[in-house]
C-alpha cells in the first residue's frame, strides 16, 4: 500500500487519482456531520458544489423527502433546513432521509476526489474503521483533506496523520509521500491531543468564536462511531461489513 496526502481541496485537484482509493476528512465539519447523518438513520448523503444546486436537487429529488443541509461562513444558508453542526443532525430529524449537503471546503473535497477507484469518508469520530476497511481493502490511498479556504487546517492534518499512523501498524505500507509523512511526524508530536488541536487551530476558534464550541468537544471524539460512508456513484452511504477486493 502506498500512502499519499493532500493538504487541502486545491491541493487534490491537481492529484493523480487513477486506481487509488481517496479518503476525504474536514473534521470541522463536513465529513463529521455526514458520519453522524448516517449514523442517526439518513439515507444517503449527496453533495453538491453549490446553494443552487442544493436547491435544485431536493426539488427534484421530492422535498419531503431530502434534508437540505450547509452552512457559508459557517452559518446556516438561507432557505435550508440545518447548518454543518453535526450535533443538528438527531434520529428525529435525518432518519430515512436523503441529506443534500453543501459547505464551503468539505464538500469541494469530495467534489475533487471523483476519479478515484472508491471514496470514502474519514473524520476522528470513524478513524479507527476507515483504517480497518481500508487495510482489508489493501489498495493504494490517496487522503484528501480539505483545508480551510484552500489552506492547510490542522485539524484535518491531524486525522490525517492518526490515519496513517494507524495504517502503518500492520506493516502494509510500502510508501509514504512527503504529504503522507509531513501529517505523520506532525500527529507523532502531538498525539493524545486531538481536542486541544481542533480548540486551538484557526477555523476551530473561528467555529467557537461563531457559537459552536460544542461541535469541537464532539468534533473530537475519536473512535465513536463505527460507520464507513462510501460513494456508491451517486450518494454516500453506510459501508457493506467488508470492502470489495483490490483490484491488485
Amino acid at each position: 500500500m502506498d500512502i499519499d496526502l493532500a493538504a487541502t481541496w486545491a491541493e487534490a485537484e491537481h492529484a493523480d487519482l487513477a486506481g487509488r482509493v481517496a479518503v476525504v476528512i474536514d473534521v470541522l465539519r463536513a465529513t463529521s456531520t455526514i458520519i453522524t447523518a448516517l449514523r442517526a438513520g439518513a439515507e444517503r448523503v449527496i453533495p453538491v458544489e453549490t446553494v443552487e444546486a442544493g436547491l435544485a436537487t431536493a426539488e427534484t429529488l421530492g422535498r419531503a423527502s431530502v434534508v437540505l443541509g450547509g452552512e457559508r461562513g459557517g452559518l446556516r444558508i438561507a432557505g435550508y433546513d440545518l447548518g454543518n453542526s453535526p450535533l443538528e443532525y438527531a434520529p428525529e430529524v435525518v432518519r430515512g432521509k436523503t441529506i443534500v449537503l453543501t459547505t464551503t471546503n468539505g464538500t469541494r473535497a469530495l467534489l475533487c476526489a471523483q476519479k478515484a477507484d472508491a471514496i470514502v469518508i474519514a473524520a476522528l469520530l470513524n478513524v479507527g474503521a476507515v483504517a480497518d476497511w481500508l487495510l482489508k481493502r489493501n489498495q493504494d490511498v490517496t487522503i484528501i483533506c480539505a483545508g480551510t479556504e484552500g489552506r492547510l487546517s490542522l485539524d484535518d492534518l491531524h486525522c490525517g496523520g492518526m490515519l496513517i499512523s494507524r495504517l502503518l501498524e500492520p506493516g502494509l505500507v510500502r510508501h509514504l509521500s512527503d504529504g503522507a509523512r509531513a501529517a505523520t511526524e506532525w500527529f507523532a508530536s502531538d498525539a493524545g491531543n486531538a481536542a486541544y488541536v481542533l480548540a486551538s487551530c484557526a477555523h476551530g476558534q473561528r467555529l467557537a468564536g461563531l457559537g459552536f464550541a460544542d461541535d469541537l468537544a464532539y468534533c473530537a471524539g475519536i473512535d465513536a462511531a463505527a460507520e464507513v460512508p462510501v460513494w456508491d456513484g451517486s450518494a454516500f452511504v453506510r459501508a457493506a461489513t467488508s470492502p470489495e477486493a483490490s483490484p491488485e
